[in-house]
């Protein structure tokens, strides 16, 4: 018997240096039948050598500029009854399909836990963090990956007027029309090489359009804002014995809540004025 198709949907903006490994993990998956589609930013001229190297695993097409835009033009061109969306930086794990069509009846969504992967200090204090928070726990800022076609259209897919947080948007609303699950195979997320004020300076951004997720989901958006998670918490001894990475946690999730209340609070000025 035919297993149902299920369709891989991945965004892409200046994807070369992960877009190939990312798109063997997919073809390297222990489920059957599955079909790729890259959707590649509008604003971003791709070297035809990356372009051949996508068209050999995967359908490619071009739209955006948001990344919210082309996700939904993928779930729109997607054949499968089922979806799985990914960033172009991330390597699945050989079971994670095939655990996902496993789950995906008991609930209306699926979690692919991440497992943060990179070079240099910053980059792994970031992986401490996501495998503390989100790892070890079910964090509130995971988010859905793995639905039915049909359902994601049914929400209307994902609010390209949220830039930065339409992941958790999705998820939310996802949730609202059914229980989301968790599978136990994961994936790689390749971070690269993070520079402290890089990633202040992309909160920042992202931040400017933080306050229509706010209106939607003020506790999830308070929760998820707050400096200080239950995990850290429950998982008190394992900061303490890594103090390294700890006390670079601590600076860059601080660099971060503060650039985050600077762009709520510079954005409506700015639209004011």
């Amino acid at each position: 018997m035919e297993m149902p198709l299920i369709s891989v949907v991945i965004a892409t903006y200046s994807c070369e240096r992960t877009i190939e490994k990312c798109l063997i993990s997919i073809k390297e998956q222990k489920y059957p039948n599955v079909e790729t589609i890259v959707v590649d930013s509008i604003n971003y001229k791709m070297d035809e050598k990356y372009k051949k190297i996508i068209k050999k695993y995967a359908r490619y097409l071009s739209d955006g500029p948001e990344r919210s835009i082309q996700r939904n033009r993928g779930i729109h061109e997607a054949k499968g009854e089922y979806v799985l969306v990914l960033d172009q930086d991330m390597y699945l794990t050989s079971k994670v399909l095939e655990d996902c069509y496993k789950r995906i009846n008991d609930n209306i969504a699926l979690i692919v836990p991440e497992i943060s992967i990179g070079v240099g200090y910053w980059t792994k204090c970031v992986a401490f963090e996501r495998y503390i928070s989100i790892f070890l726990e079910e964090g509130m800022n995971e988010c859905c990956r793995f639905f039915k076609k049909k359902d994601a259209l049914a929400i209307g897919g994902y609010d390209p007027t949220i830039v930065g947080a339409e992941d958790s948007d999705f998820h939310y609303r996802m949730k609202k029309i059914g229980s989301i699950g968790k599978i136990k195979n994961h994936l790689y997320h390749d971070e690269g090489r993070i520079n402290f004020f890089g990633r202040v300076k992309k909160k920042y951004y992202y931040s400017k359009a933080f306050s229509e997720f706010l209106k939607r989901h003020p506790d999830i958006a308070v929760a998820q804002f707050f400096p200080i998670k239950k995990a850290y918490i429950k998982h008190f001894d394992l900061l303490l014995r890594h103090p390294f990475l700890t006390a670079g946690l601590v600076l860059l999730r601080s660099g971060e809540v503060l650039a985050g209340l600077l762009g709520m609070l510079v954005s409506p000025a700015l639209e004011s004025s």
